[in-house]
């Protein structure tokens, strides 16, 4: 299993994450959708989800190939980077929350990080995120907030 340091970021204590939207959806079926445009860190994201016992995922690099990837891959849930080539990560939750299709704005986001940004997690929150993760993932959060998911 990858190990990660601590990063300063967002991170938030795991009861924060109490309003997130309980799934019905065992482990090796939870779909995950990765938006991240470095192909290593999204590389690494997806590793890790695999070690955990994640196994349906789809990465888009790019957050044009998330929208159109979100209406056919219907994601359970996304890990969405906030720094993004064609666009942040706060204008595609806009975005995947204004989607034409039902089951794509009901999609839970969450965020991921690379660096501090003081009132990171109120705006996070506001653009509808779940939470936030810095940088790099730890695999046991990720987890946490995972498995939270699916109760």
């Amino acid at each position: 299993m990858q190990t990660h340091s601590v990063a300063a970021g967002c991170r938030l204590p795991l009861e924060a994450y109490h309003h997130a939207p309980a799934l019905d959806f065992a482990r090796g079926n939870l779909r995950i959708l990765i938006v991240n445009e470095d192909m290593r860190s999204a590389d690494a994201l997806k590793s890790t989800l695999h070690e955990l016992g994640y196994f349906t995922t789809l990465t888009a690099y790019s957050a044009r190939r998330a929208l159109a990837a979100a209406a056919d891959f219907s994601p359970s849930v996304a890990l969405v980077d906030l720094e993004l080539p064609d666009m942040t990560g706060y204008q595609l939750a806009r975005k995947l929350r204004s989607h034409l299709r039902g089951h794509v704005r009901k999609v839970p986001l969450l965020a991921i990080s690379e660096r501090h940004v003081f009132g990171h997690i109120e705006l996070t929150r506001a653009a509808g995120f779940i939470g936030c993760l810095a940088k790099p993932v730890r695999p046991l959060e990720l987890n946490c907030i995972l498995r939270k998911l699916q109760r």
